[in-house]
């Protein structure tokens, strides 16, 4: 409690050598004005505060009375403020110093009024004293809420403060604040369990001056603050309503960084023993399979939908009726889905009963898979893009960015998954015996391979590489934060562009694909091997790589008819030939 909470009068010689030692403790804090800086010491002298340490911000409130009622006359009464603050940060920074100052400022957290601008970390002080409008600095921590929720509020705090500046900052701090007393409001004990519903509800909570842009962002504060607590946990939260996967460490196979699953959401069932099912059947799939994470989050949505079918009857999964499992399943095979795609929907609903069937939480499986199962019938589709839009992009292309030009021509070159695109690193090109490879790690299928590209797409990427200095280990193409290209990024700026530059007369949808399809069948009208162009493609089987050439009917269409076209063995040859013996022995 600092001395001007409990003045006494001390005796004049004591008094004495007090003014002295706080003359002197200011006269030492050389970052302010004089005139001010002696207002200040007036007004400690006035309350009986003998040290600067002593300021807090209880004290910072009744000075900021005291100026209103008795103005400086050279100065404001804004500058006596920040002249305060400032002289409160000097002697934090004075006092720490020493291993025992170090040791009182240690920056933890403590049930008590807190002034960020006092923050014991000077460069963040000085910054956040310089802020004229204090709101999202002040935060009363002796609230009667849950321990819990103030000391992870604490923690949200922090990181906002250390990793965002100004005005980011700012917004954050306030839209931090407004959150803080809806959950104490709306008696939330844990942020890593509030659920949709009540995330719905702050919207509602927050008040109507409240507008525009700066509304639309509010609500994100629920996400940032989930989000820093479960990574900054010191053990993983599985009980979470959301896990954040940069929390856990995955081998290379599993992961494919142009399409990051960035979290999963349990947050959207409120049956509480099927979240928990869910949950511990994705620590498995997580922690002890080998799926990757696409794979892991394509089962998740379809089993995470199934129970979500069920939450307003707040059944358990594990004591549902078989037939009200079997409708369900009904239900779904009739939707206008493909056969494949259904087929592999209801694999991965199977798949979870397995997991409750060992697991002990069900005697059996309660659908029979076969029962089910749609017959799969293949059908090829014609992707490939027209030679004309082809050209007309390429014709173009000087007008898109330069990373964009050159992510295109590894489609349109050499068909590379737009995955393998987004990912390629600066040890990719090899010139070797008069060729040009590029060295590709193919995601889908966890190896890589090795092919040649045309010379010009080599030396374009040498000048780029060159010209960017990008090291071997790096992605050629970056996010803004250094990782690899985001695929979603790439289609929608593709979308744009060929948009905006009229391609196909506006009418061209982009689809990376296509390019791939492209690049097989021209290969293949061009009298390549399906298995050479199987083994470009990087495809294991012969029957995946049919499906990528689109004109294969065509050739058997050509080759038909040029058999048909020799004199010797048409048929109407063979019809003549029948016709002058009597009607026999037709030749076909």
């Amino acid at each position: 409690m600092p001395a001007y909470a409990f003045r006494a009068a001390e005796p004049q010689e004591s008094r004495e050598e007090l003014e002295r030692q706080l003359t002197q403790e200011v006269r030492a804090c050389k970052e302010v004005r004089s005139e001010a800086r002696n207002y200040v010491k007036n007004f400690l002298m006035k309350c009986g505060v003998w040290k600067l340490s002593e300021i807090d911000y209880p004290l910072r409130l009744v000075f900021e009375d005291y100026v209103k009622r008795y103005k400086l006359l050279k100065t404001t009464p804004l500058t006596c403020l920040h002249t305060f603050d400032r002289m409160k940060i000097h002697a934090i920074q004075e006092e720490m110093q020493t291993v025992a100052g170090r040791r009182k400022y240690e920056f933890k957290y403590v049930d008590k009024m807190m002034f960020l601008p006092y923050d014991t970390r000077i460069e963040i002080a000085v910054q956040l004293a310089k802020s004229n409008d204090k709101d999202g600095l002040v935060w009363d921590f002796t609230q009667p809420c849950s321990r819990e929720l103030k000391e992870q509020f604490f923690k949200c705090l922090n990181y906002i403060v250390t990793t965002y500046r100004s005005h980011e900052r700012k917004e954050k701090l306030r839209a931090l604040q407004y959150f803080y007393s809806y959950c104490i409001q709306m008696g939330i004990a844990d942020l890593e369990l509030i659920t949709l519903e009540q995330e719905r509800k702050f919207v509602d909570y927050l008040p109507p001056e409240i507008s525009g842009r700066r509304f639309e962002r509010m609500p994100g504060i629920i996400e940032l603050c989930r989000k820093t607590l479960f990574l900054q946990a010191n053990q993983i939260h599985w009980h979470a309503q959301v896990w954040y996967l940069e929390r856990f460490h995955f081998s290379r196979e599993r992961v494919n960084p142009s399409k990051k699953v960035e979290s999963i959401s349990f947050r959207e069932i409120s049956q509480e023993e099927n979240k928990k099912y869910l949950k511990n059947y994705m620590q498995y799939a997580l922690g002890i399979s080998d799926m990757s994470l696409s794979s892991i989050q394509t089962k998740f949505l379809e089993i995470r939908n199934l129970l979500q079918t069920f939450d307003e009857e707040d059944k358990n999964i594990c004591e549902m009726p078989e037939e009200e499992i079997q409708s369900y399943l009904e239900r779904l095979r009739e939707k206008a889905v493909a056969e494949k795609t259904f087929n592999g929907q209801l694999s991965n609903i199977r798949h979870f009963f397995n997991f409750l069937l060992v697991k002990g939480h069900i005697k059996r499986i309660p659908f029979q898979y076969e029962l089910f199962q749609k017959k799969e019938n293949p059908v090829h589709h014609d992707r490939s893009v027209q030679e004309e839009v082809c050209e007309e992009i390429v014709s173009k292309l000087y007008r898109f960015p330069e990373h964009i030009r050159l992510m295109f021509l590894h489609l349109w070159c050499v068909g590379l998954r737009c995955s393998e695109v987004c990912t390629l690193e600066g040890d990719a090109y090899e010139w070797k015996n008069g060729d040009a490879w590029i060295k590709v790690y193919q995601i889908k299928m966890k190896n890589y391979k090795r092919i040649p590209i045309p010379e010009t797409l080599y030396r374009l990427m040498k000048v780029y590489i060159e010209k960017y200095q990008i090291r071997p280990e790096e992605y050629l193409f970056k996010n803004k934060n250094g990782g690899a290209y985001s695929y979603s990024t790439f289609r929608s700026q593709m979308l744009r562009l060929c948009d905006e530059n009229q391609i196909a007369g506006g009418e061209y949808l982009f689809k990376s694909h296509d390019y791939r399809h492209a690049v097989a069948t021209e290969y293949y009208e061009s009298g390549v091997s399906i298995q050479a162009v199987r083994d470009y493609l990087g495809h294991d089987y012969e029957d995946m790589t049919r499906q990528y050439i689109d004109y294969m009917p065509r050739r058997l269409d050509a080759a038909n008819e040029e058999f048909f076209n020799q004199q010797e063995e048409s048929l109407a040859s063979g019809l003549i030939k029948g016709e002058r013996n009597g009607g026999q022995n037709l030749h076909l």
